[in-house]
């Protein structure tokens, strides 16, 4: 999936980054999309972060990204190809630790307790009397065996043994500022350590994702009595809709009959030219259908059912399902008829932030960690042995631009997550 250039995909985002200087110098601060794209065991990955203020002449880069920025111009990009430990620390053995089930020690108390599941992420510090491990650790580590009452813990960064691209792309250009923090941020670990890498399947064996009561949620009245009153207003910010809308215009063929599933008065699908055949939307709300502009046919629809979805086999090229992902309690069952549905080559494409209907997400989904939950979608997608060509896309760290309702609340625009897949 390829980047999105911000500067022309939504003017108020830098509306008020006037560039100072038109050319880089050694000494300029910039604004910065910066992403990593690294292969899996089945997925090609993507996951870019905006920097706002990235200052030559303290932060850290790499000198072989560096040495190429002198005389560019915003709006040009770099790339750097590193091998697997080049970027991020090199893969031990070592690191591999056999410990007893007795050390899971989580300090984090809820409502359920917290049980150590294989393929899982989970602070370091949860584990009690492991060496070089200290109080507060929150760096993720995996567990990779559990035989008995012992487990095997991965104490390697989650990217150790990838090989990863790093593109940059150039936002804005300004003159460094008079210094009142002189502490020197280190790039790469910006970008590589507070997720990528976690979304993976493990290499010899398959994450557990169904432990426990996965898809048991706080409110379990039916969805349709939950969402009886119609929400009018959109979930996610301006800026995160236009990213997905983004990546729809690339992924979406023209003349698609496209199922828009899960579907309210609000999608991506609204902002984008695609000339499709048809664009049905399927939801609980009738009313929000209705006042969805870019709808050619509504279906009120409950997927959280084990009937047949309404359509005949291989009716559409597309099908979308936008912050609706989370609510999903029978996904093996969703994903066999959304195979049934599509053309052979069609497209699934599913969208998902970090925030919910909290009463309504599933267990799993509310107790994973941000980056495992592509994974999830990844292993829903797998269970039904339809889907190829997996691909996973996320972005981080926009600002909110100013005329967003939530722009003096939240710094952060809602980070955008994409996983799609082709039908065989």
């Amino acid at each position: 999936m390829s980047l999105l250039n911000f500067s022309t995909l939504l003017e108020v985002e830098t509306c008020n980054q006037k560039d100072d200087q038109v050319n880089v110098e050694s000494n300029s601060t910039l604004s910065v999309n910066m992403g990593i794209e690294w292969n899996g065991i089945d997925c090609e990955f993507s996951d870019w972060l905006y920097i706002p203020n990235l200052n030559l002449s303290r932060d850290y880069l790499p000198p072989e990204l560096e040495i190429h920025l002198p005389g560019l111009k915003k709006g040009d990009q770099i790339h750097h190809h590193y091998a697997a430990g080049e970027l991020v620390e090199r893969w031990h053995s070592n690191l591999l630790l056999t410990i007893k089930m007795t050390q899971f020690k989580p300090f984090v108390k809820g409502l359920e307790p917290i049980t150590p599941v294989l393929g899982r992420f989970y602070p370091k510090d949860f584990f009690d009397g492991v060496p070089d491990i200290y109080e507060g650790n929150k760096f993720p580590c995996r567990i990779i065996s559990m035989k008995g009452n012992e487990l095997v813990l991965d104490l390697n960064h989650p990217l150790a043994r990838k090989a990863i691209t790093v593109n940059l792309q150039i936002e804005s250009i300004k003159k460094a500022a008079a210094e009142r923090d002189c502490r020197c941020t280190n790039i790469p670990a910006l970008i590589c350590d507070h997720g990528p890498g976690m979304q993976d399947e493990l290499e010899q064996d398959t994450t557990d994702f169904k432990h426990g009561s996965p898809f048991s949620r706080l409110d379990e009245r039916p969805d349709k009595v939950y969402f009886e009153q119609p929400q009018m207003t959109p979930y996610w910010d301006k800026l995160a809709l236009q990213i997905v809308s983004y990546h729809y215009q690339q992924l979406i063929p023209i003349k698609s009959n496209i199922l828009d599933l899960m579907a309210g008065v609000h999608s991506p699908i609204q902002q984008v030219v695609c000339d499709s055949k048809s664009v049905s939307c399927a939801g609980l709300n009738l009313q929000e259908l209705e006042s969805n502009p870019v709808c050619t046919k509504n279906i009120q629809l409950d997927v959280n059912t084990t009937q047949p979805l309404p359509f005949i086999n291989e009716e559409f090229d597309i099908v979308l399902i936008h912050a609706a992902i989370e609510y999903v309690i029978h996904p093996e069952h969703l994903m066999t008829e959304i195979g049934r549905i599509l053309k052979p080559g069609g497209k699934i494409i599913i969208s998902f932030s970090n925030r919910s209907e909290g009463e309504k997400c599933i267990s799993l989904w509310a107790n994973a960690q941000e980056f495992e939950r592509p994974g999830i979608v990844l292993s829903y997608l797998r269970s039904v042995r339809c889907f190829s060509a997996f691909k996973s896309y996320s972005h981080r760290g926009n600002l909110h631009p100013e005329q967003d309702a939530l722009a003096n609340k939240l710094l952060h625009s809602d980070p955008v997550y994409l996983v799609t897949a082709i039908k065989n």
